[in-house]
């Protein structure tokens, strides 16, 4: 019996172990075979993803360390491209969605198109793992809003990003540049950047942004993540933080650089209100203003009317907004005319006709003539042995008698000029050319170096490209043979001539640093964003060095003094009551002829002669003459530098007004008025 018990037992366990053994043998065939294509496809649906975390671009400094553009944060609505294209593949689903989402985000209070939204989710540009930005700005109520409704709005997240403050506003906008979204051309030339950048990334466009962009961008952290196929968050595999950009210090002054933009703007104003005679008010549309260090070509402000406010790209600029800021209609507001502007130099050109003569020996001890020698100027020039179109004047025929070097450039006598060019015609072995090859060594028809993209290089015509545009456009260009004519406009800056407001100042630079051209400088270091110790400097970037002695700078520069400090010169009144005995100013009037056109005023000075700090160039267009209207700009740039009385220039932005201690809202400045121009009588340059 006890054995039959124990048998029992053991074929009751031996059932129950088989029954277990079966039943998990069952299990695993279920599993492997059964629902292998199941989870096959469940796997499948979840997706490993690479999130790109952004990286703070570098800010930008001042020469004084004050903060230009900073990184501010905002909420900014995405769109995952994976949902989008999963779950909502048709126009009338995404049509739908577009405007839903454009009335909530509106309501909300940051206005929104579903036409914009539709467009973005439309985009071929944004890959299918990407996220799509479609509102940026929202609140911090409307993100609490949509994660309450994360059912009805599948792959629509808020996510916080980096965009650009700037502290003074507009102030500085063409020199500073802005950011804006990544093109397909900008992307696929980064194709192999350090810095990786994605279709939904911001590049500089402009100015310092484009400039240093390799420097101001930071490098982008990654997230690596496993998703399900709703978008929802599995789990976090890896992540790797963002480096922020490297700091950017300016050769720049704030302060110098809203005094200049304040004088360009009063004094087209006051242009406006002036007429010529027969023309009528003077349009005065646009201008610039460049001040340089004359010891490094360093830019201390640059300024360029009209001008753009930089914000209006943070948000992302519509494109009727940009096609505004392009239109000639409204004088082009994006075009950096200091760099990108193309000007008849007129009498400002004229100290580098009289270097040519001086350095070829056209004019000296063994020359033609000395720099004393006087010419009869009776107030026009007739080419000798010419028929039709012969005769050259002064301008309003003005007679100046005896004009020797100096007192032709404090007199700006055209006439004194157009003999110099007749000699450069006409003398033998003096080369025919020798304006335009001594010229080019100061800078002229060439870039100047500085580092700001769409530069013009400025033209300096000759024969050779007389004949060049001839050959090729015929019709626009009908004379192809260079005339004496053509050197007599040249040797006072008219004709075909082109040049910068930048081009011209850095030429007044290497004249008055005695000869030193150098490629202006517009930073001084890339900072450490967390130390803010320099990681690279800048320094001075010397081209060449010219011939110039003192037997050639010293008359052309007593010439300048006088412009300012005679009672003759062609801005002697601008400059009244300004400190010449402390403070001598060089300088010359210029104002450039433009057919078709009024006149467009233009001035360069440097000072203090002693010891040159300042080279200053006004350009007004269509403004007038150059002693009327740039000169007065000029004197009230230079003489608050001259004094130490420059205004601090205060930021706009309440944060930062509030931390150095202003009224959050600047206030207005009482008592001022517009600063008159001085009028004169005929006059040249």
């Amino acid at each position: 019996m006890a054995k039959d018990s124990s048998r029992l037992r053991l074929n009751i366990l031996g059932i129950v172990a088989l029954s277990l053994l079966g039943a998990l043998l069952a299990r695993l065939w279920y599993l492997q075979v059964l629902t292998e294509q199941e989870f096959q496809q469940q796997a499948e649906l979840n997706v490993t993803r690479e999130v790109a975390i952004q990286a703070p671009r570098g800010r930008i400094f001042d020469a004084k360390g004050r903060v230009l553009v900073d990184n501010d944060t905002t909420l900014v609505v995405t769109m995952d491209a994976f949902i989008l294209r999963d779950q909502l593949p048709g126009r009338d689903e995404r049509s739908a969605l577009a405007l839903r989402l454009a009335t909530e985000i509106s309501m909300a209070g940051t206005l929104t198109k579903a036409v914009s939204i539709f467009e973005a989710m439309n985009d071929p540009k944004f890959g299918p793992f990407e996220k799509i930005p479609i509102a940026e700005g929202v609140t911090d109520e409307f993100k609490v809003w949509l994660a309450e409704r994360g059912d009805e709005f599948p792959g629509i997240e808020i996510e916080q990003v980096t965009v650009r403050r700037y502290p003074y506003g507009a102030t500085a906008a063409h020199f500073l540049g802005y950011v804006g979204a990544i093109n397909e051309t900008e992307l696929e030339r980064r194709a192999t950047s350090q810095k990786p950048y994605q279709r939904s990334d911001e590049i500089g466009k402009a100015g310092i942004e484009l400039a240093y962009e390799d420097v101001l961008r930071g490098v982008p952290g990654t997230r690596t993540i496993e998703v399900d196929a709703k978008g929802n968050l599995i789990r976090e595999i890896s992540s790797v933080n963002p480096q922020p950009g490297t700091d950017i210090q300016l050769t720049l002054d704030i302060d110098v650089q809203t005094l200049a933009e304040e004088q360009l703007a009063s004094g087209l104003e006051f242009a406006r209100t002036q007429q010529e005679r027969e023309k009528g008010f003077f349009p005065a549309p646009a201008g610039a203003i460049v001040v340089l260090d004359p010891e490094g070509a360093e830019v201390i402000a640059m300024a360029s009317y009209p001008t753009y406010d930089p914000s209006e790209f943070v948000a992302g600029i519509s494109a009727e907004q940009f096609s505004a800021l392009l239109a000639e209609e409204n004088h082009s507001p994006l075009n950096n005319r200091a760099i990108q502007g193309l000007y008849s130099p007129g009498s400002t050109f004229k100290p580098f006709t009289i270097y040519a003569a001086l350095n070829t020996g056209l004019m000296g001890p063994r020359g033609r003539i000395t720099e004393y020698s006087p010419i009869n100027d009776p107030g026009y020039f007739i080419i000798p042995n010419c028929t039709g179109g012969c005769e050259f004047q002064n301008a309003g025929r003005n007679p100046y008698g005896a004009v020797d070097l100096r007192r032709a450039i404090t007199v700006s006598s055209d006439v004194y000029f157009y003999n110099l060019a007749w000699l450069f015609e006409t003398a033998p072995g003096v080369p025919r050319e020798s304006i335009q090859t001594n010229a080019r060594s100061f800078g002229f028809g060439s870039l100047t170096g500085v580092p700001l993209a769409y530069e013009a290089a400025g033209l300096m015509p000759d024969p050779e490209l007389m004949a060049q545009r001839h050959d090729e456009f015929p019709t626009l260009f009908p004379e192809r043979e260079w005339r004496a004519g053509n050197t007599l406009n040249t040797a006072i800056g008219q004709g075909d001539m082109g040049v910068t407001p930048l081009q011209l100042a850095n030429a007044y630079a290497t004249f008055a640093n005695g000869g030193t051209l150098y490629a202006p400088n517009v930073a001084t270091a890339a900072l450490d964003p967390a130390t803010g110790e320099p990681v690279v400097e800048y320094g001075h970037r010397e081209l060449s060095r010219l011939y110039l002695p003192d037997s050639i700078w010293q008359p052309i520069l007593d010439g300048l003094i006088g412009v300012t400090a005679q009672e003759e010169g062609t801005a002697a009144e601008a400059f009244q009551g300004f400190p010449l005995a402390d403070w001598p100013v060089a300088a010359k009037t210029g104002t450039a002829e433009q057919l078709g056109k009024f006149d467009t005023a233009v001035f360069a000075a440097f000072g203090p002669v002693a010891d040159p700090e300042y080279t200053v160039v006004v350009l007004l267009e269509e403004a007038g003459f150059g002693g009327d209207v740039a000169a007065p700009v000029a004197r009230r740039i230079l003489e608050p530098l001259a004094t130490d009385t420059v205004r601090p220039a205060e930021p706009v932005d309440p944060t930062y007004r509030e931390a150095l201690g202003l009224p959050a809202v600047p206030i207005e400045a009482e008592g001022e008025e517009l600063a008159q121009g001085v009028p004169a009588e005929g006059g040249a340059g």
